[in-house]
């Protein structure tokens, strides 16, 4: 059970005290614009190292599917086997839906492309590297401290299931089409949970690249 989140409270011996960093830049910053669980908006997700409390794709394992192509064709594995959840949350960028929505003529809502969350103001978000990592403000849960990191494993690529979730909405045959067009190169990324923690919608994120 959650409490009150509460920003920066880095009194736990695991959690620096103040904001230092240790001189590491973020490659960019931005906040959270909105949140989702099975494709319905809330206001806080919790992020259990296995995925996001109450989304259907949170789980440590998964089975290999029909998008996991690439990885199928590079192995012995055959669609079904187990395998570890790289995809256990979703991402999004604001300013890349606005562009799909900008070119598709219609409004795409949140939650509707099934992404766990939206940011805004990290440029290129959809191409950012696998191994980058998004971090969120430390906050204190049941009066114990955490901090939500989340790690991109590789970009997300459009698909008509969310296609035609968008073309029942508007009720616009041919829309899941041009939305697996126009949303080439802006279907955000998706990766697996670091360190569990709360985030909440108007949180501030940073975005730091991949240690090397």
């Amino acid at each position: 059970m959650y409490c009150t989140a509460t920003e920066d409270n880095a009194s736990d011996k695991h959690l620096k005290k103040g904001t230092d960093m240790g001189n590491i830049e973020p490659i960019a910053q931005g906040f959270v614009s909105s949140l989702a669980i099975n494709g319905e908006e809330v206001s806080q997700i919790i992020f259990n190292l296995e995925g996001p409390f109450g989304d259907i794709h949170t789980s440590f394992n998964r089975k290999l599917s029909g998008h996991d192509g690439e990885y199928i064709r590079t192995s012995d594995l055959l669609k079904g086997a187990t395998v570890f959840n790289w995809r256990s949350w979703t991402g999004l960028s604001l300013e890349e839906v606005t562009d799909i929505e900008q070119a598709l003529g219609y409004r795409i809502p949140t939650g509707y492309l099934l992404e766990n969350i939206r940011v805004s103001g990290i440029p290129n978000f959809s191409k950012l590297e696998p191994g980058t990592r998004l971090v969120f403000p430390a906050k204190s849960s049941a009066g114990q401290p955490e901090q939500a990191i989340l790690a991109i494993w590789e970009e997300n690529g459009p698909c008509r299931t969310v296609g035609e979730r968008l073309e029942n909405l508007h009720n616009s045959p041919g829309l899941k089409t041009d939305f697996i067009r126009q949303a080439q190169n802006k279907r955000g990324v998706m990766g697996f949970v670091l360190a569990t923690g709360v985030v909440n919608i108007g949180d501030s994120v940073r975005a730091y690249r991949p240690v090397r």
